[in-house]
């Protein structure tokens, strides 16, 4: 008798799901790419990513940026938008 092994597929979450996560998190304190990737769940080229874009749009901005570190916070525009849910 042969077993089948089987892999449960992930579902991709949505770009907004994971940017909210993002947000979350800062909304707790300043945090670096590999902390802000645990708490979303993702990896940290996917996080940099998102957080080019939220920054882009004025939700984060950098706060020290270091050749082996950089440093995010939520913008007061960040707080807004995850009250309103626009995110």
């Amino acid at each position: 008798m042969v077993m089948k092994t089987v892999i449960a597929k992930q579902h991709k979450r949505e770009f907004r799901v994971i940017r909210k996560n993002l947000l979350h998190s800062l909304v707790d304190g300043q945090r670096n790419i590999n902390q802000l990737a645990k708490d979303a769940g993702v990896n940290w080229k996917t996080t940099r990513n998102h957080m080019v874009y939220l920054c882009g749009f004025g939700f984060a901005k950098v706060v020290i940026n270091l050749p082996q570190v950089t440093i995010y916070e939520i913008t007061e525009r960040g707080m807004e938008v995850l009250g309103k849910h626009e995110i």
